[in-house]
């Protein structure tokens, strides 16, 4: 199956694009493409987007589609989704 992430803010920039499409196995997950996004950026995006242990950042936001879910859900995502990943935006 074929995702589409669209990136916001510093995430965007550390991608070095604001959309980008991942080809995943039909049982993948949020974690399962969060894996596949940190394997193809550098460090600046996998700080970003994962904890020291590994962990998705709680600080990041993923939205399926419409919808705002969570990281850990066991859910399969579907061919043709949108994923967007908000991050905190911070100034005055």
């Amino acid at each position: 199956m074929v995702v589409t992430v669209e990136y916001t803010a510093q995430l965007k920039r550390a991608a070095g694009t604001a959309r980008e499409e991942f080809e995943l196995s039909e049982s993948s997950t949020l974690l399962d493409l969060v894996n596949a996004i940190t394997d193809r950026h550098g460090e600046e995006l996998t700080r970003m987007l994962k904890s020291p242990d590994g962990t998705p950042q709680s600080t990041v936001i993923p939205f399926v589609g419409d919808d705002q879910a969570r990281w850990s859900a066991s859910t399969a995502l579907r061919d043709g989704v949108t994923i967007t990943l908000l991050s905190p935006i911070s100034g005055g």
